[in-house]
């Protein structure tokens, strides 16, 4: 049976990069950072206090061979994750003064105030401050 989602695979273009971003721009802590082979380095940030953990997967040749280039192609097109805050308008306002992109303002909706941000790849992330 299926507990929970301990983690979720972003593909990035350059993992110190993408590293430097989420922990800077975003807040994220660094959960862990290991060279496991050639071309495979397994780095995870997640938010201070939260459980799941977003890998950030580089798809080099010396891993992934010949599928390296088809998984470079889709860096930017993610899926969009949610992620909770207790106040929408001031996180945007915060990751905005840090140079984060909006794609969509806080804005009222059914079940809170939602905005998406992108990170320096285009991935979307919707914010979410909960009723």
């Amino acid at each position: 049976m299926i507990t929970k989602l301990t983690y979720a695979t972003v593909l990035v273009e350059d993992t110190d990069e993408a590293l430097s971003w989420y922990t800077e721009k975003l807040g994220f802590e660094k959960r862990s950072d290991e060279e496991f082979a050639p071309g495979m380095r397994w780095v995870t940030v997640a938010p201070p206090d939260g459980e799941t953990e977003f890998v950030l997967q580089e798809p080099t040749e010396e891993f992934f061979g010949e599928e390296a280039a088809a998984l470079r192609s889709r860096i930017g097109e993610g899926t969009v994750w949610v992620l909770e805050t207790d106040d929408c308008r001031e996180t945007v306002a915060e990751l905005e003064g840090r140079g984060v992109t909006v794609a969509d303002a806080p804005e009222e909706v059914p079940w809170g105030v939602s905005a998406v941000v992108e990170d320096l790849y285009g991935n979307p992330y919707n914010l979410v401050e909960p009723r």
